[in-house]
């Protein structure tokens, strides 16, 4: 009995022992989550931490996106001192615009005519119309006006046929192959003698469209630069009953202008027929007078109803 009795108490000493060593192993074992626990709520706090300061980054810039308004509010504040300058009635009043004068004619008498008899003597010096003999000359006006005059009087009638209007067979010439040749469909090909000419010319206009106030201006130009360098006469001695050149000669060589002269006519036929004849004289009506004809004449003869249209006009 007594030896059963001791290996019960072995038996059970350990058995105490083990139930008393195992709840102090799972004690531990409970207390670890519980360890683990804190560890999340930190990382779960310190990640919500971090990312605040992201948050608050925009609201960090705008103070920054602020402060430049600021700024720059103050910068009118530095210059608003010196505002007060002046007071109103101190300050220099506004200098008008002025008016440029009209152009003046740069002849022994500003903006006249000479006057001359049949001798070639001067009589008088008669005023200008400034609205035609006073306005200043632009060269790409006064170019572009002529080029149109000289274009519109080309005829324009340069012509060629082309393969299609050549007069010829359309045949074959020889077969496609075998002869060693080059191939060749038609006598009228351009490539041959007597054939078509590609894009050749045709007749057409040269005319190109001028405004009429521009063809008007230029000729004001023209006369004007002509009054202004003093070579522009009026004959007024100067009448015809029947056309006679020797008489006109006589009379522009005693007057000793500048040539070419042109020689302008209201009306009068006996003047013009005089005038065709000299090699260094050129005539043309008032109602016909173009701004090439006056930029070729170095001087001008009008007569007297050619100065009274022109003048008025």
């Amino acid at each position: 009995m007594a030896a059963d009795e001791t290996k019960k108490t072995e038996n059970e000493m350990p058995a105490e022992v083990e139930a008393a060593a195992k709840p102090a192993a799972k004690k531990p074992a409970a207390k670890k989550p519980a360890v683990k626990k804190p560890a999340a709520k930190a990382e779960a706090a310190a990640k919500p931490a971090a990312k605040k300061p992201a948050a608050k980054k925009p609201a960090a810039r705008k103070p920054a996106a602020a402060a430049k308004p600021a700024a720059a509010a103050k910068r009118p504040a530095v210059k608003a001192e010196p505002v007060a300058k002046k007071p109103a009635a101190e300050r220099p009043a506004k200098q008008k615009a002025v008016k440029k004068p009209a152009p003046v004619l740069r002849h022994g008498k500003e903006g006249k005519a000479t006057v001359v008899d049949a001798a070639g003597k001067e009589l008088e010096a008669r005023t200008l119309n400034a609205a035609l003999f006073g306005v200043p000359a632009d060269i790409n006006t006064l170019h572009l006006v002529v080029r149109a005059e000289q274009a519109a009087r080309r005829r324009g009638t340069a012509s060629t046929k082309t393969r299609g209007e050549v007069s010829g067979s359309t045949a074959k010439l020889y077969r496609q192959k075998g002869t060693g040749r080059a191939r060749a469909g038609s006598v009228k090909s351009p490539i041959r003698t007597g054939g078509g000419v590609t894009f050749g010319p045709h007749p057409r206009s040269f005319a190109f469209k001028i405004n009429r106030k521009v063809v008007r201006q230029a000729l004001a130009m023209a006369l004007s630069n002509r009054a202004e360098n003093g070579n522009l006469f009026v004959a007024a001695g100067l009448k015809l009953d029947e056309p006679s050149t020797a008489t006109l000669n006589d009379f522009l060589v005693k007057l000793d202008i500048a040539a070419p002269v042109l020689v302008v006519t209201h009306d009068e036929p006996s003047v013009a027929k005089s005038v065709r004849n000299l090699s260094y004289a050129e005539v043309s009506e008032v109602g016909a007078l173009s701004t090439e004809q006056v930029l070729r004449a170095r001087s001008l003869v009008l007569t007297e109803k050619a100065f009274a249209a022109l003048n008025e006009a």
